[in-house]
C-alpha cells in the first residue's frame, strides 16, 4: 500500500515539475532532430505541432544565452563575440540548425538546448 502510494505520488510529481521547466531546457539532442525535420518540410513545416513549441525554446535559449553573454561582458570576459554586420544580418533557421548540428553529438545529446546554444555561439563566434 505504502509502495502504491509513493508511486501515485512520484506521478503526480512529475508534471509539476515539467511545467516549471524552461523551454530552453529540452534536451539538445531532441531539439536538433526535430528541427532538422521541420527545415525539411519547408512551409509546411507551420501546420507541424512541434513547429510552436520549437520557436518558443529556441527563443528562450537565445535569451537566456544572450543575457548570459551581456552579463559576462559587464565583467570584462564575454562568452562568444558577434561581429556589428552579422548582429544586422541575423541567422536564418537553417543556419541555427547547422550551428548546433556543429555540436558534437555526444555533447548534444547530454546537453540542454541552452548549453547546446551557447557552445555552439562560442565555436562560431570567438573573442579573439
Amino acid at each position: 500500500m505504502l509502495t502504491r502510494f509513493l508511486v501515485l505520488g512520484a506521478l503526480v510529481l512529475v508534471p509539476a515539475v515539467a511545467a516549471h521547466a524552461a523551454p530552453g531546457d529540452v534536451n539538445a539532442q531532441t531539439f536538433y532532430l526535430d528541427a532538422r525535420d521541420l527545415s525539411a518540410k519547408g512551409m509546411k513545416a507551420m501546420f507541424d505541432k512541434r513547429a510552436r513549441p520549437a520557436m518558443a525554446a529556441m527563443k528562450d535559449a537565445g535569451e537566456r544565452v544572450r543575457d548570459e553573454n551581456e552579463a559576462a561582458k559587464s565583467r570584462g570576459a564575454p562568452l562568444y563575440c558577434v561581429s556589428e554586420a552579422q548582429r544586422k544580418k541575423g541567422m536564418s533557421p537553417q543556419m541555427i540548425v547547422d550551428m548546433l548540428g556543429r555540436v558534437p553529438e555526444a555533447q548534444r545529446k547530454r546537453a540542454t538546448l541552452v548549453q547546446a546554444w551557447r557552445t555552439a555561439l562560442v565555436r562560431e563566434y570567438p573573442c579573439t
